[in-house]
């Protein structure tokens, strides 16, 4: 068994922390006052809802490092995506025969793969990937009711439409603050099901993140289709549309939403190709979070008289992490304070309402990702790199996919320069989402300590290796495959609804 025992004092413990002579007094002066550790584990401060021990950096200036003179906008056939290609165009993973979501691999013998086990991930994929009835850009056509994507009771509920339009002179469109914009828009994302809400300043860096062939700024009314369609890449077999923003749309709504967490936890084997039916159910269900998000906060914004441009931000992770929801993790995914890596998607908004701005964040994360390695060690493919220093570097792939046709030393098309961090070898990827629910702060708050465990953490690096560890040590990067027990769990106890960040006290 390995020997944790720490021969550091309780004053350089509190020193590492910074709790003592006059550090005490410099954190006294930036946190609440609590009476025990309980009510400082739980305290949040300040409108974005983030635990006191999260840091705010400058705008533009998150954790991971950027180059924003080397970056520059991707374009929409080369993204991560196009690493993921094999064995055919996407979605392969899901239909290929290889993959273990094929029904071709049902079998009324065995756990997580008979047909309840399907017709599960056949019911949460409904209108998750593949709802085309709205499009995520423009809108819903009508902010009234809707049914069969019209309005049913047009003179009970008239289409204000836009502010410039007739109708609307007899109700001015709502003014206030950025500060009340940002409360107003946040109490209806919260009652919409969203977890977390942050916003951004349009400007360059941000411009960088959608793509380069397929969004266009004009000075115009609304968003609209340009007509043009940019052909199709590698691994994206169909082509983009080329979308116009209007100049006047200045902000950006960032909306984080979840997705069921022990349905998403509850993995095959690792030697079996990808996630399974109850694991891709999980996945499906966040995408219908994200869906009925961002129809509802659209057609919020223009009740309100303003435009809600929804889906032009393809790098959703890097928004989270300038909009202070999330940092970026060696697995290049979002790490959450409150959630970990254990949520499904950060929606963004490009509006014309003007709101204030939220900060990158500082809470320790991607520096406890150097000497984690949990998700690198977890990955059945290794794909995740495995050194301790993030790299400006875009390495081809080690191992490549032969099997596949795609050789070791394969060129990197899926990555950009200009982001200082862990690059992840798409072509080994298989979609798994081990590294996203076994990151050690996907664990949520299990454990009265856990909380306190991610104080310290963004505080100093001093404890994480032994942190990384006591997560191996109390068995959490087990990988959960009992699929009987998801079937026949308490109902009362553990619902496995989108809400579950709720239920466990975020």
């Amino acid at each position: 068994m390995p020997n944790y025992h720490s021969t550091l004092s309780r004053r350089e413990f509190m020193k590492g922390l910074g709790l003592t002579g006059a550090g005490l007094g410099a954190a006294s002066a930036v946190t609440p006052l609590v009476h025990d550790l309980d009510e400082l584990a739980s305290t949040y401060i300040g409108e974005s809802a983030h635990p006191w021990w999260v840091k705010e950096r400058e705008h533009g200036n998150p954790t991971v490092e950027v180059d924003w003179d080397m970056l520059t906008p991707s374009f929409s056939i080369s993204t991560g995506v196009d690493g993921m290609s094999y064995p055919g165009p996407y979605p392969a993973y899901m239909i290929h025969k290889d993959s273990i979501l094929n029904p071709s691999h049902m079998d009324p013998d065995k756990p997580g793969f008979k047909m309840q086990d399907y017709a599960l991930l056949m019911g949460a994929s409904q209108l998750a990937h593949y709802d085309t009835s709205v499009d995520f850009f423009l809108g819903p056509p009508a902010a009234g009711l809707q049914k069969n994507n019209q309005d049913p009771y047009p003179d009970a509920w008239p289409d204000w439409g836009w502010p410039d339009e007739p109708k609307f002179k007899k109700v001015p469109r709502w003014s206030g603050t950025p500060e009340e914009a940002n409360r107003m828009i946040r109490a209806a994302a919260y009652c919409y099901g969203a977890h977390a809400v942050g916003f951004l300043a349009v400007d360059d860096k941000v411009k960088k993140l959608t793509f380069a062939d397929a969004i266009k700024w004009e000075d115009c009314d609304k968003q609209y289709y340009t007509g043009e369609l940019v052909s199709p890449g590698p691994a994206l077999k169909f082509p983009t549309r080329v979308a116009v923003i209007p100049n006047k749309c200045k902000w950006v709504v960032v909306l984080q939403v979840t997705q069921p967490y022990d349905t998403s936890r509850l993995l095959n084997n690792l030697d079996e190709f990808g996630r399974g039916p109850i694991a891709e159910a999980g996945t499906c269900m966040g995408y219908n979070q994200n869906h009925i998000v961002m129809r509802r906060m659209q057609a919020f914004l223009k009740v309100l008289g303003y435009i809600g441009a929804g889906n032009a931000i393809p790098y959703n992770t890097g928004a989270g992490a300038l909009a202070g929801l999330n940092e970026i993790g060696r697995h290049a995914l979002g790490i959450s304070p409150t959630l970990g890596s254990a949520y499904r998607v950060n929606i963004t908004l490009f509006t014309d309402l003007p709101v204030e701005p939220t900060p990158p964040i500082d809470a320790g994360l991607m520096r406890f990702c150097k000497t984690c390695n949990v998700c690198a060690d977890l990955c059945p493919n290794e794909a995740i790199n495995k050194e301790k220093e993030p790299t400006w570097e875009q390495p081809p792939t080690k191992l490549g996919r032969p099997e596949y046709g795609i050789p070791a030393g394969t060129k990197n098309t899926w990555t950009r320069y200009g982001v200082k961090h862990w690059p992840v070898d798409y072509v080994r990827c298989q979609t798994c989402p081990y590294c996203q629910m076994y990151c050690v702060f996907s664990q949520q708050n299990f454990a009265i300590t856990h909380n306190m465990i991610k104080a310290v953490a963004s505080n100093t690096s001093m404890f994480n290796s032994f942190f990384a560890s006591m997560d191996r040590y109390f068995g959490y990067d087990d990988v959960n495959s009992d699929y009987t027990e998801w079937w026949d769990r308490d109902l009362n106890k553990n619902p496995s609804g989108i809400t579950y960040a709720q239920l466990l006290g975020h």
